[in-house]
């Protein structure tokens, strides 16, 4: 008996909520047969498929008029609920919370639906709990203590048992486990896991790490595994693989990479094409599946990078180590290599198992410093420099490739944030995007495409790395935008390319808005993901995606050399195909989801550093962009810093200002003056509150 058509042919036929027992019941399936049942009711209720309403009763959320998704709060107070079936999402109110707090899967009853399709919603049940621990600090007063915590998306102070408030004192900071979740009567209670002490520059990364639940300690077993790896490469390793130690082959990286997923390496054919060699680290020979190493770093997902040091998702013996393509070395690698033509297409490829020894380790400074003609450069690396020459020269025709296909390449800047040993931020400036990161950026799209139109084609099951089309209502209202800065662009009339984005872009370079254009545009795209479904990558224009280039930091990456390998190997058949369809369901959602949170907790401890830099120029005057608009004042960003900030219209003086959404402006009522997303202005910095992650500026005056 198929027991999930089962247990929907029940709730149809009996038409309203049941136990497990009544449905146990209607199936005919004997009481100690119904863990199975048990079990198959609490999956189909995490997949949103069901309800289980109070009184342990099950429905189906269409009956009910429910939408099973997962909560988003944001730090007002409101949140919209994201369908899991897909579907636009749900406005849920703060006093329509009912106890739920963010990332929770929830079933929402729509109370409004309004006539441009929006809908407002009031949260009924929890379905699955997504916040077990929370970091936060103590406040104490004469009889209770609370856990105020540092995420404000949770809008619910912790209460701490009696016996852990004698163990803290006001001001701590601490991490505390849920015992018990709020409700519309009582809030929630917690028990003491950790107590970090107070803060400090030091501590506030370590706070964030354990709000974002990131592991730092590897467990022993991983440990031990990869202490019994050889730390060279054995005569046993190379067995069917192609050697290519004798190759010129090297690595650009960053100047404090240490782990090196990738090298490269180029021939200049006699008939003009290129013969282009990316040499990808072999993770997937030392880290086996469903060892202790594997399930950490499935675990893991990804590594995550902070201004001060990098959690990696693989123990440091073989992240810096055996797996690192480190110079001078003998090192195991999976190699894509590609024929590529003067017109930038790949005309022929090979993927195979391989040996390569690296000639030299470059940083993306030295390697532009050789493309520039740098004599001293060029006298401490004579034996790269024809080599990368030749890259240069293919990197611009694959460049010229892509952007003719419409790939969008937003330049928006990256904020370095430097520390001093105690964790203080001592400097931030922006990243300088050199030609020498554009041959590594070209050479692993190309590599990355390569794969995957290899997996597509040959049907196995597969991880495609992807990009969807953006929301049509977000597009529109981007396009309305960028109308009102006087900027042509076309009608939408049937699915969107990124041609006409590209077009925008090309418009804005070099003005004002460019940098606001960018950012708005970027806010209008899906996230990409990772999935076993190839829909394309919008962004890049690309038919095929996927991700094979930096095992070493992701697992999507690791997992996609096993399928390579298995495809190459004559691996897959009619029994494992559908197994390892439904397998990689679920990894590619894991990955996604561990790869937006490294992104948020790397997001996060950049917005901490850049107030806690700020506060040390309180008073100072700035230059800035405006880069939204409410009722309330004005967003901005100051130019250099990338600090971002607000101005109360309180602080526009001699006037009163009306927001108009629309045209993403305030108007003046007297002066008819227009702050316009965009503008730039001169901002005094009165205030920073680094706790609740804001900056307050005064308005000096406008820069043309």
């Amino acid at each position: 008996m198929n027991l999930e058509k089962g247990i929907f042919e029940a709730l149809e036929k009996l038409n309203k909520p049941l136990k497990a027992r009544e449905i146990a019941k209607f199936l005919g399936i004997p009481v100690e047969e119904r863990a199975e049942l048990r079990e198959k009711l609490k999956e189909l209720s995490k997949e949103g498929k069901l309800v289980k309403l109070k009184g342990a009763k099950y429905a189906l959320p269409e009956k009910l008029n429910l939408i099973v998704g997962k909560l988003c709060v944001y730090r007002e107070g409101y949140g919209f609920v994201d369908p899991i079936n897909g579907g636009k999402g749900v406005f849920v109110p703060g006093r329509n919370m009912n106890g739920a707090m963010n990332g929770d899967i929830v079933a929402v009853e729509i109370v409004k639906e309004f006539k441009d399709g929006r809908k407002e919603g009031k949260i009924v049940s929890v379905i699955e709990r997504a916040i077990k621990k929370v970091v936060g600090r103590v406040e104490k007063t004469r009889r209770y203590c609370f856990v105020i915590p540092e995420d404000k998306r949770i809008r619910y102070d912790i209460l701490l048992t009696s016996e852990d408030c004698e163990k803290v004192e006001n001001g701590d900071y601490v991490v505390a486990e849920i015992i018990s979740y709020p409700s519309e009567t009582r809030g929630p209670v917690g028990r003491l896991l950790e107590n970090l002490g107070k803060t400090g520059p030091k501590l506030d990364i370590e706070l964030i790490i354990r709000k974002y639940d990131l592991p730092v300690e590897f467990p022993p077993e991983a440990l031990e595994e990869a202490e019994k790896i050889s730390d060279v490469v054995i005569e046993e390793d190379l067995k069917g693989r192609v050697d290519l130690r004798e190759q010129l082959c090297f690595t650009i990286d960053g100047e404090n990479a240490r782990d090196f997923d990738d090298a490269v390496a180029i021939e200049k054919l006699s008939d003009g094409n290129y013969k282009l060699y990316v040499h990808i680290a072999d993770v997937s020979h030392y880290v086996k599946p469903g060892s202790a190493l594997d399930r950490e770093a499935y675990k893991r997902g990804t590594s995550v990078y902070f201004p001060d040091r990098c959690i990696p998702m693989l123990p440091e013996k073989l992240s810096n180590g055996i797996c690192s393509l480190n110079p001078n070395v003998d090192r195991l690698t999976f190699t894509c290599e590609m024929v590529i033509n003067k017109k930038g297409i790949v005309v022929d490829y090979k993927i195979y198992e391989s040996v390569i020894h690296s000639k030299a380790r470059l940083t993306y400074t030295i390697a532009q410093k050789i493309i520039d003609g740098d004599k001293e450069a060029i006298d401490k690396f004579p034996h790269v420099v024809e080599s990368l020459k030749t890259m240069y020269e293919l990197a611009q025709i694959l460049y010229k490739k892509r952007y003719k296909r419409g790939s969008l390449d937003f330049d928006l800047p990256e904020p370095v944030v430097v520390l001093s040993t105690e964790g203080e931020p001592i400097d931030i400036y922006r990243a300088e995007r050199l030609w020498a990161h554009r041959i590594i950026e070209e050479f692993m799209i190309a590599a990355n495409e390569t794969v995957a139109e290899y997996m597509f084609w040959t049907d196995y099951p597969s991880v495609y790395r992807i990009h969807e089309s953006p929301d049509r209502e977000k597009l529109q209202e981007f396009l309305n935008f960028v109308r009102s800065l006087g900027i042509r662009v076309p009608s939408v009339k049937n699915d969107i390319q990124p041609k006409m984005l590209q077009k925008i872009l090309e418009e804005v370079e070099g003005k004002s808005e460019e940098k606001l254009v960018n950012y708005l545009m970027l806010r209008t795209m899906a996230r990409a993901k990772y999935s076993p479904d190839n829909v394309g990558h919008f962004g890049l224009a690309s038919t095929y995606y996927t991700h094979f280039t930096s095992p070493i930091r992701r697992y999507a990456d690791l997992q996609l050399h096993r399928q390579v390998k298995m495809a190459l190997n004559g691996e897959f058949n009619s029994e494992n195909i559908p197994l390892w369809e439904e397998k990689l369901e679920l990894i590619c959602k894991h990955v996604t989801e561990r790869s937006i949170n490294a992104d948020e907790a790397e997001r996060d401890v950049i917005e901490l550093k850049k107030l806690q830099f700020a506060k040390k120029h309180i008073g100072e005057v700035f230059e800035a962009m405006i880069t939204g608009i409410s009722e309330q004042g004005l967003y901005i960003e100051t130019i250099e810093q990338l600090i971002p900030g607000f101005i109360h219209v309180a602080n526009l003086r001699n006037d009163y200002y009306i927001c108009i959404p629309k045209q993403y402006c305030l108007i003046g009522e007297k002066t008819r003056t227009i702050f316009r997303i965009g503008d730039r202005l001169l901002v005094r910095l009165i205030n920073v509150d680094v706790e609740n992650r804001k900056a307050d500026f005064d308005f000096v005056r406008k820069l043309k």
